[in-house]
């Protein structure tokens, strides 16, 4: 498989995560339109929960999928993989709500709104099970390189998921108003319940889509293969959960515990600014999920070739090129972004937003460094980082969310990524050496940086003293003339690179 290739595959993952994400994205801002920042709140603070479930319960089956699947034996590892993660989640899912009323009321219920709501969280719970029982069928479709199929199916869910958003928040309310009381009442109060059933009901027409594929598979466990799958796989769990106290932690425990006073409203409210603005960094994560969906499959395909290191370099370099583009591209037009927001109230969380990107784009860097030691079979050594940085990030959320709110959990996110990834990078360097090109890398991030805040500064003092939010014409003239500088210094600094590129070699030519 060619870089060409992986570029194909990104490109069909990207549009589908990105349309994806955008289409969900739209229903942020009838979101918060309909709901209080607290409720609001409560929603995002479930929603951090479920990640962590779903690591549980996929358990890195679909990497170790990748990392066993061989075209002789691929039929065998995806049987083992599927049949395993359906009799783990149909028992997972049982206990859960066998004992549904304990968690609610010992471990999730205030700060989440599930109290006294057990239909709610029966909803999120189906939402995990039904989303743990596609893994595997998505991950063969990236196996086997059928990325349009997958593209489809993901819009599907998406799709769906929405227009039952859109019927239970929109059409049968107003159907409702109109006399037709025979539909169900939804009030303010059970809003959030109907978001859970419309998710759940997305995630279960996903499933139904996949039944055909999931019955194509010969079904045969292999005892000795499924042991040697798990014992690489269950590193990658305490990789995953480690990673998702940096990703969703903060809303789902740090804010909540260190934000300062013990009202739960306000924290529920800070919380809801947090986690909408947190939103804002929606592309460059868009970006980041789309190049992982299309990367992992390649780089174990690749690790079978001739010097595969080389590429992997140039793939790294690529990435960050764009990673860079996209800082930029929501940094500096802040003030179209906050459209989205839709009430003043959380226009003031708007200044995480670039800490929040930068922190993403280190961890779209590490995800592409994490390959050494998948590839080596050391993914106790991607426990042992992620360990230390999720370590790293408690203390720090507990030394700035006091004194900084919201912000300091931003800035916490930001340092534990940038740490994660440099103890990813050196340790890779000892056991799986890449060439990369560290001096470029460094040289296109910071330069992105100094362009960010040297527009900020510019912002303040000179564009819009007063309300940097502002949508006026010069500060968009002014960003609009940062990021072209930008862009045509690594179109210069990259030309070799770029002509390999027809669209790109024809612009060069013309510059």
């Amino acid at each position: 498989m060619s870089i060409k290739s992986l570029a194909g595959q990104t490109i069909y993952y990207g549009f589908s995560n990105i349309a994806s994400k955008l289409l969900n994205y739209f229903l942020t801002p009838l979101y918060l339109e309909l709901m209080t920042q607290a409720s609001y709140g409560e929603m995002s603070t479930v929603y951090a929960y479920i990640p962590f479930l779903n690591i549980v319960l996929t358990y890195g089956m679909e990497t170790a999928l990748f990392r066993f699947a061989k075209k002789e034996n691929s039929q065998t590892v995806l049987s083992t993989a599927t049949i395993s993660l359906l009799v783990t989640t149909i028992s997972f899912t049982f206990l859960l709500l066998l004992f549904r009323g304990t968690i609610i009321n010992s471990y999730v219920g205030e700060l989440s709104g599930l109290a006294g709501k057990p239909s709610f969280y029966t909803y999120i719970v189906l939402i995990m099970a039904f989303d743990a029982l596609t893994a595997i069928p998505f991950a063969q479709l990236r196996l086997e390189n059928r990325p349009v199929r997958y593209a489809i199916i993901r819009l599907a869910n998406i799709l769906s998921t929405i227009s039952f958003n859109i019927l239970f928040l929109v059409i049968i309310p107003k159907l409702y108003a109109s006399g037709n009381t025979w539909l169900p009442e939804i009030k303010s109060s059970n809003q959030v319940g109907y978001i859970y059933l419309s998710n759940m009901l997305g995630s279960g027409v996903t499933l139904l889509l996949f039944i055909p594929q999931i019955l194509k598979i010969r079904w045969q466990f292999d005892n000795h293969l499924w042991k040697q799958m798990l014992t690489y796989a269950v590193p990658l769990i305490i990789v995953g959960m480690a990673g998702m106290v940096n990703e969703t932690f903060d809303r789902a425990w740090f804010l909540p515990q260190f934000l300062p006073g013990n009202s739960m409203l306000v924290k529920k409210q800070m919380i809801g600014i947090y986690a909408a603005n947190y939103k804002l960094a929606i592309l460059i994560t868009m970006f980041i999920q789309a190049f992982k969906l299309g990367a992992e499959p390649f780089f174990f395909k690749q690790a079978e070739g001739a010097n595969p290191q080389k590429v992997y370099a140039r793939i790294m370099k690529l990435f960050v090129v764009m990673l860079c583009l996209m800082f930029l591209f929501v940094s500096l037009y802040l003030n179209i972004w906050k459209i989205f927001l839709r009430r003043p109230e959380y226009y003031p969380g708007m200044q995480i937003v670039p800490v929040l990107l930068l922190a993403n784009m280190f961890l779209g860097i590490y995800y592409n460094l994490t390959i050494w030691f998948k590839l080596t079979d050391r993914t106790l050594m991607g426990a042992f980082i992620t360990v230390t940085t999720a370590a790293l990030a408690f203390l720090l959320n507990w030394w700035w969310i006091p004194t900084m709110g919201y912000f300091g959990a931003a800035l916490a996110t930001m340092v534990c990524y940038f740490v994660q990834m440099s103890i990813c990078y050196a340790l890779g360097q000892k056991f799986y050496p890449v060439p990369y090109h560290l001096p470029r890398i460094l040289t296109y991030i910071i330069t992105a940086v100094l362009t960010y805040y040297l527009f900020s500064f510019l912002n303040r003092t000179l564009l819009s003293p007063g309300d940097v939010y502002a949508l006026k014409p010069l500060p968009l003239l002014v960003a609009t003339v940062f990021f072209a500088a930008y862009a045509w210094f690594v179109l210069k600094m990259e030309k070799k690179e770029f002509e390999r590129i027809p669209v790109l070699n024809k612009i060069l030519a013309k510059l």
